[in-house]
């Protein structure tokens, strides 16, 4: 029946090929019709194996199972241009869950934190693909816990598919679908689940987040520093986003780091540290900045190459604008690199005048015959601080003076800074 059902599909496919082809939006229609009927077939065709039967006899759980899966995961698709199509694996691996993992438990929720879930097991799954010799191998590593956060079980399963045709969104739905299939029966066989002896007890919230990453390697890293004597810290809004844990590191002082309120318009982030902390940056007074001015920038870029200490850089106010069309930013010159994000600006006097934000591609200058020569952007203190007093956030205000001196802007900068890492 089903072999049947495959074969509607590409004979509707030939005939829209008759009427369509060339199309670029038909196209990606027919490669996402052809990748969901070969998913289904071998969706099928190992729930068939593994039951010995037909998939209609398994038997529905009713446990709520909570299914944790990195974001970034997820997200990943990139752009093949010999094909013109996107090739999107972490949306294969989430349909797999949807479709196939809802035949063993139909109570099964894909949890992002938000809004709220409750379960009564929890499913963490850390997936990574790999290519070999013309095949593509998923592994998955999964552990089961209980609301209580107690580890039930643990296990890996590998799948790999040959990749045909260079369809390799064919190959990721297929191994995919294969990988849920064999992994939703251990997890049943094993534990043995039902309501009575796992109630829907467990809340999404709630769920010790650490034990659920990978801490290896964060996913990014960024910048952060104090601005209260209640432990709150600011960041870039893009820093923080998606994270799943988040960790601070100042002084060799590892500690956690939650997310509290956000603009990304602003590209803004409080985070709460739940620590007592003596130092803090304060703003100056009115938030004016003079151009021209030399400011201290501290911040741990590009952490997977440098040394793990902070980096400081000087420069000047170079401009009181942005990019054409941005909102809140000012131009300054000291250099920064990816892992700044976050990191204060900070005038001689040790006050914050503003957040590394961003600079100008090189990159993709260069491609224009253009090469930018320290051109960075930073959020300029009066859009923070009118952030932090319409979100009730407290900051410390400073009069100026003058003359200042870089050592005031360094011990206050890194006193008060810290390393940001994003874990999922």
């Amino acid at each position: 029946m089903l072999q049947g059902t495959t074969d509607i599909f590409y004979c509707y496919l030939i005939f829209l090929d008759k009427f369509y082809m060339g199309s670029w939006v038909y196209m990606n229609f027919r490669c996402k019709a052809l990748c969901l009927a070969i998913f289904t077939l071998a969706t099928s065709n190992v729930l068939h194996a593994r039951t010995g039967a037909d998939a209609k006899t398994i038997t529905p759980n009713n446990t709520a199972l909570a299914i944790y899966v990195p974001p970034s995961f997820l997200e990943a698709r990139r752009y093949d241009s010999n094909s013109n199509m996107w090739i999107e694996p972490g949306n294969a691996f989430e349909s797999s869950i949807n479709i196939v993992g809802r035949k063993y438990f139909p109570k099964l929720n894909l949890i992002k934190f938000e809004p709220e879930t409750r379960y009564g097991l929890l499913l963490d799954l850390a997936p990574k693909w790999e290519t070999e010799q013309g095949k593509l191998k998923l592994i998955v590593q999964f552990n089961v816990f209980a609301p209580d956060g107690i580890k039930l079980q643990t296990g890996e399963q590998k799948v790999p598919v040959v990749i045909k045709g260079n369809n390799m969104t064919a190959a990721a739905y297929a191994a995919a679908g294969s990988a849920i299939a064999l992994i939703m029966p251990q997890v049943v066989n094993q534990l043995q689940p039902d309501t009575t002896k796992f109630p829907d007890i467990g809340i999404s919230s709630s769920i010790n987040r650490e034990m659920l990453v990978d801490k290896s390697k964060p996913v990014r890293t960024g910048t952060a520093f104090f601005i209260n004597d209640s432990g709150d810290m600011l960041t870039a809004a893009h820093v923080q986003r998606g994270c799943t844990h988040l960790e601070a590191t100042l002084a060799d002082q590892v500690f956690p780091v939650f997310h509290q309120k956000s603009s990304d318009l602003l590209d803004v982030a409080v985070l709460k540290s739940n620590r007592k902390t003596p130092r803090k940056l304060p703003l100056r007074s009115g938030q004016v900045i003079e151009l021209g001015e030399f400011v201290t920038s501290v911040g741990y870029p590009l952490q997977s190459i440098l040394a793990t200490s902070a980096t400081i850089t000087r420069g000047n106010i170079s401009a009181e604008g942005g990019i054409q069309g941005s909102f809140g930013l000012f131009q300054f010159s000291a250099p920064i690199q990816p892992g700044n994000s976050g990191g204060p600006i900070v005038s001689d006097n040790g006050e914050l005048l503003g957040m590394a934000v961003s600079t100008l591609s090189a990159e993709s200058l260069s491609k224009r015959g253009l090469i930018p020569q320290n051109v960075n952007f930073a959020l300029n203190a009066k859009y923070i601080a009118a952030f932090l007093s319409r979100e009730k956030i407290a900051f410390n205000e400073v009069q100026s003076k003058t003359p200042g001196e870089m050592r005031i802007a360094n011990e206050a900068a890194l006193s008060t800074t810290a390393k940001l890492s994003c874990y999922q």
